[in-house]
């Protein structure tokens, strides 16, 4: 991508209005590496008391272990073998346990079925996603699950395998009611990004109102998707904020109560302990 096709940077945070946790959020990536304290800065501005940041293949984790040191009892990270990713060698249930035990390590994901980007043959990656549940089952830590067009087939194997024993959620859902429901009624959870925001999305705005508060957690999956009125600018953890006030809207709440119950579920979800600033 050339210089002047990248994406603006948010120069001010949003106001605050309540404790907010992007539940899922890149800022590992390389994508912030020339400002990751100013990110860092503007998430608390806009009232973030935590954040998980994912990592999704072998090479990233020292990373991203680094990122979470700089910002101890604020951020957490997340690990596992992206389902896309089909030519990496497969990990074993011990592996990913080795990489998942680290204390700053608050659940195995993302993991997954894709059937958007990857077709033809997906036992491998069926397989690959029943070995991060295992894993995931052993630690007592939760699946972070990417189900993109797969939705159905994963809570199948979620369910087969007995994932409500550590806990999952589908992020950046996608799907129907019906695979919504049926997640929560599995002892899953649904995370929405900034697409809930999109003029396009009433389908998942449907299916937000619907849902209970409790089984919702919000989440940028920066440094894409920058919700409405952030279209065209690089998403960050600190615009989070618009996916509460349009979970509130269709509920018809105060997106302080939508603010503060979906940092409430993710801080038990990921075992947060100590949040700086928490007061929810």
């Amino acid at each position: 991508m050339t210089a002047d096709k990248k994406p603006r940077i948010v120069q001010k945070a949003p106001e605050p209005f309540g404790p907010l946790f992007d539940s899922h959020a890149h800022i590992n990536s390389e994508e912030f590496d020339a400002d990751r304290g100013a990110v860092l800065e503007r998430m608390r501005e806009a009232g973030l008391v935590g954040a998980v940041t994912v990592a999704c293949d072998y090479g990233e984790v020292d990373k991203l272990l680094e990122v979470v040191d700089s910002a101890p009892g604020f951020l957490k990270g997340a690990w596992a073998l992206h389902p896309e990713y089909e030519d990496r060698r497969e990990p074993a249930v011990d592996e990913i346990v080795r990489i998942c035990s680290d204390a700053r390590i608050a659940a195995v994901g993302e993991t997954g079925l894709d059937y958007y980007w990857c077709k033809g043959d997906l036992s491998w990656q069926r397989e690959r996603f029943i070995r991060h549940i295992d894993a995931a089952r052993e630690l007592g830590k939760p699946l972070i699950v990417h189900a993109r067009e797969a939705e159905d087939d994963a809570l199948d194997i979620l369910i087969a395998h007995k994932a409500r024993e550590c806990g999952f959620v589908l992020h950046c859902f996608g799907g129907t009611l019906e695979t919504a429901q049926r997640a929560v009624d599995n002892g899953g959870l649904v995370s929405f990004t900034g697409v809930l925001t999109f003029k396009s999305a009433e389908n998942l705005r449907s299916i937000a109102r619907v849902l209970p508060l409790e089984a919702l957690m919000i989440e940028t999956d920066c440094p894409y998707m920058a919700p409405v009125p952030y279209r065209g600018r690089r998403c960050e953890p600190s615009l989070v904020g618009e996916v509460a006030r349009t979970i509130a809207a269709v509920k018809e709440i105060d997106p302080a109560l939508a603010a503060r119950t979906t940092t409430q579920t993710a801080r038990r979800f990921f075992a947060f302990d100590q949040l700086e600033n928490a007061s929810v």
